[in-house]
């Protein structure tokens, strides 16, 4: 029987993470994250966590219930949309506790060199948000938003990477 829990924890963090890229890519093209994403992140973890302890299900429960209070937040403030609110709530799912603070560095290293290659001549080579101008000053790409599901997604892969291991 080991071998088949073995089977479905790949499956499963197989699954998470095609999904993860399927978001950053619609994320980055588009600038929405459809629900059908966080759900099947949060439909993976349901399937990698069958037959795993149940501080798996409770950590990973109060883990994406905590970042989903604080996304609501940031989204309230216009800081994040509500799509990267749902994906973040869903990532941290995977991670726990024990994983939240890989889930965060990564996300926020990801999001910077996101933000700085925005701003950098790069920035003209990226889609622009639909319904917005063209990027002209630098004054103006500072207001433009980001598609920050990419970053996201690259902190889950990560938290879903080191999923192997356990």
């Amino acid at each position: 029987m080991p071998d088949a829990t073995h089977l479905l924890d790949w499956i499963a963090i197989f699954a998470v993470t095609v999904t993860f890229v399927a978001a950053a890519i619609t994320d980055a093209t588009t600038y929405l994250i459809p629900h059908r994403y966080p759900a099947a992140v949060a439909l993976a973890f349901a399937f990698y966590a069958i037959g795993k302890p149940a501080p798996v299900w409770y950590y990973g429960a109060a883990v994406a219930a905590l970042m989903l209070a604080i996304g609501v937040l940031l989204f309230d403030r216009g800081m994040l949309g509500g799509g990267d609110v749902k994906l973040l709530a869903a990532a941290a799912l995977w991670s726990g506790f024990e994983q939240l603070p890989l889930l965060l560095m990564v996300t926020s290293l990801a999001g910077g060199a996101l933000a700085l290659a925005h701003l950098s001549p790069l920035g003209r080579l990226m889609p622009a948000r639909p319904g917005t101008p063209a990027l002209g000053d630098f004054r103006s790409r500072l207001q433009q938003p980001i598609p920050f599901g990419v970053a996201i997604a690259t902190g889950g892969v990560a938290v879903a990477l080191t999923r192997f291991a356990s």
